[in-house]
């Protein structure tokens, strides 16, 4: 197994000082838990470090993820107390992986293909239930501009594994990223809380990008889209949260998809 290292073992301070400084510009990401590990193991990422507390060494879970990674792999068994200042949460699963950053470009695209553009999505857990949704319905991709860090524990766990399973394309700029994706095939259509044609009128129909914004601000009203849509909300409610609005509107866009495969 190996020594269990301690507070002031020198590779322990120098994670210490790595994870301290890591943001959504870093090149490694922190991976929480057994069963996450082993599915990036499984999508073809190499855990570059392995950190477990000494309590869970002989756990089942993290026995198979010590099985199932390679020799290249540095693994660290930690006290208990040690674990719990490295984790990046209060209450950490047992096990931390430090895996290279996924850089997702855009697949292959298609007359049914669906793409989610999340534009300053700043809440980790919306943007991994967003990533979640657009998984469930089989969206060829996931674009990000701006916002939360994808990889962001929080977005990791609210993602349920599906940030591993789907394309996720970072950009810097909306409108070059809605230039990319009009280039590519697809025709771009923004989501607005009160304007635009409804979201069930039939406008939601591959291949598209369907677009939502910030939690507080929305999209900005002047990006250039070929479309608007709203959900329409006869309630007193004012607006949905962003996670809720984009989950509907990636399901409608399937049930577009099958009307037109009808007709």
């Amino acid at each position: 197994m190996g020594p269990v290292l301690g507070a002031q073992n020198p590779r322990i301070v120098e994670l210490r000082r790595l994870l301290g400084r890591r943001n959504s510009r870093s090149e490694l990401i922190v991976i929480e838990g057994p069963r996450t590990v082993r599915e990036v193991c499984s999508a073809g990422h190499r855990a570059e470090t392995v950190i477990v507390p000494e309590t869970f060494v002989d756990d089942p879970a993290v026995v198979d993820v010590r099985n199932q990674i390679g020799a290249e792999t540095e693994w660290l068994v930690v006290r208990d107390h040690v674990f719990e200042r490295l984790a990046p949460s209060p209450s950490p699963q047992p096990m931390l992986a430090l895996v290279a950053r996924p850089h997702g470009e855009f697949p292959q695209l298609d007359q049914q293909s669906v793409v989610l553009v999340l534009a300053e999505v700043s809440d980790p857990g919306n943007v991994g239930t967003l990533v979640r949704a657009a998984d469930a319905v089989g969206a060829a991709a996931v674009v990000l501009v701006g916002g939360a860090d994808p990889w962001a524990p929080k977005a990791l766990r609210a993602s349920a594994g599906s940030m591993l399973r789907r394309p996720i394309v970072v950009r810097d700029v909306l409108a070059d990223a809605v230039d990319e994706l009009r280039e590519l095939g697809m025709r771009v259509v923004g989501s607005d809380v009160r304007s635009g044609r409804g979201h069930d009128s039939g406008v939601l129909t591959p291949p598209l990008a369907i677009m939502v914004g910030s939690e507080p601000h929305g999209l900005d009203p002047t990006i250039e889209v070929d479309d608007w849509v709203h959900i329409a909300m006869p309630g007193q409610t004012e607006s949905l949260n962003v996670a809720m609005a984009g989950t509907l509107l990636l399901f409608e866009t399937r049930r577009g998809a099958s009307t037109t495969a009808e007709n």
